[in-house]
């Protein structure tokens, strides 16, 4: 891992031989070597200040680099796991018997959290911009505490044992991952998203690379794994009224001539967004949400209409009045909001593009372009496409 304080750079390391060794990033020659009297569990930098936290079996100890005085604190059960706060004020270790303990930079323990379970705290981390800490246990759970030791959440079953967990993305979301041998996304209230990497063994641990969305996972059989995350953006537009998805679970209604806004938590992951007169759908993973507006166009009072069970991948989605239609590369599908699917049309090419252009209810007309470069016309009553036009590139949008 990277350490940074003072124009220093450096990476440590501690393992089975007792011993810790802090590493010059520049030219990778160990500087600094000490040792415990028992296997190194786990180490941390404080990312303010010159301290070195290391924990073995039955002690742990904060090094000052500044004045090179390693000062070592006897404990009642191994310590597997620690953790700075952002500000460097606070140090948590994670015990075998299941307690956490919160300890200034001087070693002197503030708060004791008795979670009242004796499974293991394998992993912790602190929230980048909040004095709350995320934990991961043996007994398959993720749990959230404040630094006054109160519950700061609630608990999450994983079904699996975490190695790591670390927040990504200034906090927005956290990455966990272990015995299941995947990496998962978890909203920041602990939701599973979704996974963004499968390996052939546990994944054991996981870096962000600081000022980047880079990650790099270490596995138990050797394999060092970058991955690159890039959060796709997910969004719709009807006339002044325009949706789009944030913090990954939520969707946000803004009225554009107002600036008026309106959220809705879906508390799942939101993967398609579609806006049409006073209809809004929302595609999550199992279902899709469809809200019904309130009162006048310019106000944003939705109500939930329909919750439609559809769990099918779909490269695009368009609500009307009372149809959801998903596009499935060449093939389009319409949908009652009961689930039932009514109709279905098939293309040569890939539909790039989908604009749903009005009409009476349940006979709505949508164009759509494809990547052929022709432009179509469909009505939800009608089996039958009509071609409008033929063009020589592929089409990207159209109105």
């Amino acid at each position: 891992s990277r350490y940074e304080s003072r124009r220093r750079c450096g990476r440590r390391h501690g393992g089975k031989d007792k011993q810790v060794v802090v590493w010059c990033a520049v030219n990778l020659e160990g500087t600094l070597r000490y040792s415990h009297n028992e296997s190194i569990q786990a180490v941390a930098f404080n990312p303010q200040t010159g301290h070195l936290a290391s924990c073995s079996n039955t002690d742990f100890g904060i090094y000052t680099t500044e004045t090179r005085h390693l000062q070592k604190f006897k404990v009642g059960s191994r310590v597997l796991s620690c953790s700075w706060t952002n500000d460097g004020q606070y140090l948590a270790l994670g015990y075998y018997n299941g307690i956490i303990s919160i300890r200034n930079k001087i070693g002197e323990e503030k708060v004791k959290i008795d979670r009242g379970s004796n499974c293991p705290v394998w992993t912790l981390s602190w929230h980048p911009s909040r004095d709350h800490i995320l934990v991961g246990d043996w007994g398959q759970t993720l749990s959230f505490f404040a630094l006054n030791g109160h519950s700061a959440g609630r608990e999450k079953h994983l079904g699996y044992d975490p190695c790591f967990v670390t927040y990504f993305s200034g906090g927005d979301y956290m990455v966990v991952g272990g015995s299941n041998r995947k990496a998962s996304v978890h909203a920041k209230d602990g939701t599973m998203l979704g996974t963004i990497s499968e390996q052939l063994s546990w994944v054991w641990c996981c870096k962000q690379q600081p000022g980047s969305h880079n990650l790099i996972l270490g596995c138990q059989d050797g394999t060092i794994t970058c991955l690159g995350l890039q959060f796709a953006t997910v969004h719709s537009l009807y006339k002044e009224r325009y949706a789009y998805r944030d913090s990954l679970t939520d969707v946000i209604v803004q009225h554009l001539p107002t600036d008026q806004k309106t959220r809705l938590r879906c508390k799942e992951l939101v993967k398609r967004i579609s806006v049409y007169r006073n209809r809004l759908a929302i595609q999550l993973p199992t279902t899709v949400l469809v809200y019904e507006l309130r009162g006048d166009m310019a106000d944003l009072q939705y109500k939930l209409k329909e919750r439609v069970s559809l769990k099918c991948e779909c490269n695009l989605l368009v609500v009307c009045a009372n149809h959801l239609v998903l596009c499935q590369e060449r093939r389009l599908q319409s949908f009652a909001f009961t689930g039932k699917r009514e109709r279905e049309w098939s293309v040569e090419s890939f539909i790039r593009y989908i604009k749903v252009i009005g009409g009476p209810c349940g006979a709505e007309g949508l164009l759509c372009g494809l990547r052929s470069g022709e432009v179509i016309k469909i009505f939800l009553n009608n089996p039958f496409f009509i071609p409008v036009l033929k063009m020589k590139n592929p089409i990207r949008c159209l109105d």
